[in-house]
């Protein structure tokens, strides 16, 4: 382990000779809470299966984390080594070293921790030129958990500070906390085009103290609205023990811990209609009838439950239908089953 030039990289297990793989390319999204969760072991050997022994790489800011040694613990038999990689300034993210690090990586981990400053950091750098080859290019396999998840999608919220309240966007679209929303050429993963995503949907403690539906609810509408408001914008909301495995074909299913607590993927889109009212200081109305964003639900399973077809968003199985829509904001949201 060393740090120059505002990096770290750390070899966990393994070693950094070159190996003949050919990766199979996937993503899988993770709702934040991994660390012994249940259904956690399953999705993860989905996940580096398609590594094919490999090279694990875990990428991050802020220093060496514990993923690659968990990894290192559980999975020694998958891969061919494991590795951790912080770049902690846009300099270290245009290093020649760190971006021969990141295209030797035949599975990649994107670690929780703030997506402000992936954005900050990475965006428009030589990391991110590296980061988009392995995607598209030599197809490798991508996880993200919590913040790292968040910067897989299309569009992505991005808050300099705490992140925005259910309450707080539901009830004023426009706060201030929704300037950090943003769409660019950051992580191009396939089938998640137009996707906004968001995590710890269930989460309450004293730092949290509203769950997060609202707000996925929110940011859909105010993604929505800055897109001129083209109705085609989706998003996918994960509850702490859910993982999402989207196969190369564009098809999801979810993996948890087999209850109907915590566990739940949902996937959300507009059902043909705009929100009544979406003003400054205003709150948000989004009806359409009761039926305003149509969602399908999966709870995850420990050997990975449902489909869910990226392609068209429709076709889907293993879950439900329900419908959420708020006729005033915070106070007005609801949801109902659908069909």
């Amino acid at each position: 382990m060393g740090s120059r030039y505002d990096f770290d990289y750390y070899l966990a297990c393994g070693n950094r000779d070159s190996a003949s793989i050919s990766s199979q390319p996937g993503s899988l999204l993770i709702g934040g809470a991994e660390g012994d969760k249940s259904g956690e072991y399953e999705a993860n050997q989905w996940f580096l299966e398609r590594a094919k022994g490999g090279k694990y790489l875990v990428l991050r800011v802020g220093g060496i984390g514990g993923q690659a040694d968990w990894i290192c613990q559980h999975y020694r038999d998958w891969i061919h080594s494991a590795a951790e990689l912080s770049i902690d300034s846009r300099k270290a993210a245009n290093n020649s070293e760190v971006i021969e690090y990141i295209r030797e990586a035949d599975a990649l981990f994107i670690a929780g921790g703030d997506q402000n400053e992936y954005q900050e950091y990475w965006e428009g750098t030589e990391t991110e030129e590296a980061l988009n080859y392995l995607i598209n290019d030599k197809k490798i396999p991508i996880a993200g958990t919590s913040a790292g998840m968040a910067i897989m999608g299309d569009y992505y919220y991005a808050p300099d500070h705490q992140g925005i309240l259910s309450s707080e966007i539901l009830n004023d679209p426009f706060h201030y906390n929704t300037q950090t929303i943003h769409r660019s050429d950051f992580l191009q993963v396939p089938y998640l085009k137009r996707v906004i995503t968001d995590t710890h949907l269930d989460r309450m403690n004293p730092a949290n103290p509203e769950t997060r539906y609202g707000r996925l609810l929110g940011l859909l509408a105010k993604v929505i609205y800055e897109d001129n408001n083209r109705l085609n914008n989706y998003a996918i909301g994960l509850e702490e023990g859910a993982f999402v495995a989207i196969d190369e074909k564009g098809i999801a299913k979810v993996f948890g811990n087999g209850t109907n607590i915590g566990q739940d993927a949902y996937f959300l889109q507009t059902n043909g209609a705009l929100p009544e009212q979406i003003e400054p200081g205003w709150p948000l109305i989004w009806n359409n009838s009761g039926k305003a964003v149509k969602v399908y639900r999966i709870p995850g399973t420990r050997e990975g439950s449902g489909y869910f077809d990226l392609n068209d968003w429709s076709t889907a199985g293993g879950g439900e239908w329900e419908y959420w829509y708020t006729v005033g904001g915070k106070s007005g949201l609801r949801k109902e089953l659908g069909g």
